[in-house]
């Protein structure tokens, strides 16, 4: 993007965030003053051949309150106020869905820039009766000449000349791009410079459920919940409007009185004003019978019963973008007939929830409380808050608000993108490793960026970082010596600020992993274990020896013993033969 761009698109979005975000007050409920541009230059052959335009802009248009005001233009080469600026009404609408009728693609040029000078011309300085917006719809480039100079000096003007007007007019631009040939840039330009919201689509057939988006940002319409196609009707409401998608070769569709009447377009009573159109049925009930209604048709996410009643539901309007991390109340309140509503036998028996849906699909329902903490500003003061922009995933993210009381339910939905406003850059460079947060300076106040870092290892103290301003505005950064750091280490960092819209923030970013080069200390040298003095081993006993020994001696006492027996023996014998002896000779004595 050119750099004389820049710092237009960086004012528009400073305005625009810096303009706080409407509060649930009934004082600050204005009518809508909503400006149709549709474009009919002749490439829409191609990206719309089936003219799908015009049952789109007729469901719009029916959807569009009461007393609020509208006009349609279309433009090509020339711009034609197709349907008049005018109060919205039953006879406004009928012209309206005639003009829609006459939508085509035969224009020759695409003059964005005069569409938007036509459909403004009234405007003189910011409203305080009307919230002012303006619906864009286009599957081109500025094409005002055959001279390219000329149409790249219109585009310029826009930014220059026009955009700083609506900002001035306090309008939001709201840009439907139908095509990827369309100037997205500049779609995207003229919706985030104004508050608005930008949408691309390449398929025609989804512009019926674009423009109902769009229309609940515009219209703020208060609903009641349709569950399995029933719905209830309480005494506070004077009119419903049904908006029902029918499905290709779907029977027609009938409606369910609460006392079992079923109606469908043909013989519904006049006080049933039935819209047939393509793909979808849109019927406003007069002074509808009260209790449960059911609708005999496809179940459809987008179908919806918008009402009119005196018992109306005041929200915050989100703005269209918010920032990851921003922390914005989000306020209801009540009022009966202009009245706010404070009487606690009313506000006692209120249950209100509401349901987050982003890429991941919806949430837990969290409760909105009156008790003067998380948020509340007052404790019983009619007013319930919730904290927006938690739990949600970065993307398109929309808030489902459900109310029920003793007598009545209500809904109310609301669609915003959150976006990052923060990245981390990381650059090494031998065993230095840059880390770089960039914080965009069009979301958050720079002046009131902090960034808290220390430095985490696994059995280390945390060793506090110090993030220095950058040369360039938004950056903060750091340098962290590898070569003093031992195994792996984590950056962490939380960073505190405020939004542009004065809003708090607080991230927590994911830790930054860090491998230090150090080599590790070698490992300390212990003094070997003082060694005990070793015990004397016993003595092991030789049994074979002692076996031994003590067979050698059995053995010589054995001798011994045998010796001596045979000494005494021998002894004895000995004794013996002397005494044979001596008696023979007494014997031969005595013969003589």
């Amino acid at each position: 993007m050119p750099k004389k761009y820049l710092s237009l698109i960086v004012s528009a979005v400073f305005l625009l965030l810096s303009l706080p975000a409407i509060a649930a007050n009934p004082a600050a409920e204005e009518l809508a003053d909503t400006r149709i541009l549709i474009d009919i230059s002749g490439s829409m052959k191609n990206n719309d051949p089936s003219n799908l335009r015009r049952p789109a802009l007729r469901l719009l248009v029916g959807l569009l309150p009461p007393d609020s005001r509208a006009g349609v233009w279309t433009f090509g080469q020339y711009v034609n106020m197709q349907v008049a600026l005018g109060k919205v009404d039953n006879a406004w609408k009928e012209r309206a869905r005639k003009g829609a009728g006459q939508i085509h693609s035969r224009g020759l040029f695409t003059n964005i820039e005069e569409v938007i000078r036509r459909s403004i011309g009234d405007w003189k300085e910011a409203s305080s009766g009307y919230r002012r917006n303006l619906i864009l719809l286009t599957d081109g480039m500025v094409d005002v000449s055959k001279n390219p100079a000329q149409s790249a000096a219109s585009r310029q003007r826009i930014i220059d000349e026009l955009i700083p007007r609506l900002q001035e007019y306090g309008a939001k631009v709201h840009t439907i791009a139908l095509s990827e040939r369309a100037d997205h840039e500049l779609m995207q330009t003229l919706s985030d410079a104004t508050g608005g919201w930008y949408e691309q689509t390449d398929q025609a057939d989804k512009l019926q459920r674009v423009f109902l988006r769009l229309f609940e940002k515009v219209g703020r319409p208060d609903t009641v919940p349709l569950k399995e196609n029933r719905f209830t009707i309480d005494g506070s409401i004077s009119e419903a409007t049904l908006l029902i998608f029918r499905q290709e070769g779907a029977a027609p569709t009938r409606i369910v009185t609460p006392s079992g009447e079923s109606y469908s377009a043909q013989d519904s009573p006049a006080t049933f004003k039935w819209h047939r159109d393509e793909g979808y049925d849109m019927l406003t009930i007069t002074t509808p019978e009260v209790g449960e209604w059911r609708i005999e048709a496809a179940l459809d996410p987008d179908n919806r019963v918008m009402i009119v009643t005196d018992l109306k539901m005041h929200t915050t309007e989100l703005p269209s973008k918010l920032a990851v991390g921003e922390q914005l109340p989000f306020e209801v309140s009540f009022s009966e007939k202009g009245q706010g509503i404070t009487d606690p036998a009313f506000l006692d028996v209120l249950s209100v929830q509401a349901e987050q849906s982003d890429a991941q699909g919806p949430g837990e329902p969290r409760p909105l409380y009156d008790d003067g903490e998380n948020g509340d500003a007052a404790a019983a003061d009619g007013r319930y808050t919730l904290v927006v922009g938690e739990r949600a995933e970065p993307g398109r993210v929309e808030l489902l608000l459900r109310v029920e009381g003793k007598t009545f339910q209500r809904e109310r939905r609301q669609i915003y993108e959150l976006i990052p406003c923060c990245r981390i850059e990381t650059q090494a460079e031998g065993d230095v490793t840059k880390v770089v947060v960039h914080a965009d300076p069009e979301l958050l106040d720079s002046s009131s960026v902090t960034v808290e870092a220390a430095l985490r290892g696994a059995d280390a103290q945390p060793r506090p970082v110090m993030l220095l301003p950058g040369a360039v505005a938004g950056v903060w950064e750091t340098s962290v010596d590898r070569s003093t750091l031992v195994g792996e280490w984590a950056l962490d960092m939380t960073l505190k600020a405020r939004t542009i819209a004065a809003n708090s923030l607080l991230l927590t970013f994911d830790p930054v992993v860090l491998n230090g080069t150090a080599e590790p200390p070698p490992p300390a040298v212990e003094p070997p274990p003082a060694v005990e003095p070793a015990a004397e081993p016993e003595p092991q006993t030789d049994w074979m020896l002692l076996s031994g020994i003590f067979a050698g001696i059995n053995l010589l006492l054995l001798v011994l013993v045998a010796a001596l027996v045979w000494m005494i023996r021998r002894r004895g014998k000995g004794d013996t033969v002397q005494l044979l002896d001596d008696e023979e000779p007494d014997a031969e004595g005595a013969e003589a």
